[in-house]
């Protein structure tokens, strides 16, 4: 006898089927964009702490999404082996960076040194925050 939690458990395991759990680490255009030996792709490297006192909570990651959309190529920030694209709002807060985390941005494109440059004075004036 088929009973409404029979039929509940299949719809979940379809759908798990159909939709696997998103990753927040990369997108198809940063796995390319790390892939820089490859190809002559300028790569630019910097290490960034996070400095204000609530750490990276929505207001600083929206404002290093709008920052990094502004530029072409990739941004990736980088947390103990944790990955996320700075353009992309939900993988920078999955990062869960409090006061004091090391991040290293790699910036890759024809923008990537202008790109850093502004990222990083974005991180040193504390997001415009106390």
């Amino acid at each position: 006898m088929i009973t409404w939690w029979h039929r509940r458990l299949a719809c979940v395991v379809l759908w798990r089927v159909r939709c696997p759990p998103y990753d927040f680490s990369l997108s198809p255009m940063s796995k390319a964009a790390l892939s820089h030996k490859k190809a002559k792709i300028p790569v630019v490297e910097k290490e960034l702490w996070v400095e204000n006192r609530l750490g990276l909570h929505a207001r600083p990651a929206a404002q290093i999404t709008m920052l990094a959309r502004r530029f072409e190529g990739e941004l990736v920030l980088e947390k103990d082996g944790t990955r996320a694209n700075a353009k992309d709002l939900l993988s920078l807060l999955a990062l869960d960076c409090p006061q004091g985390t090391r991040l290293v941005l790699r910036s890759t494109g024809p923008q990537a040194q202008e790109a850093a440059a502004a990222l990083f004075s974005l991180f040193a004036s504390k997001f415009g925050e106390k």
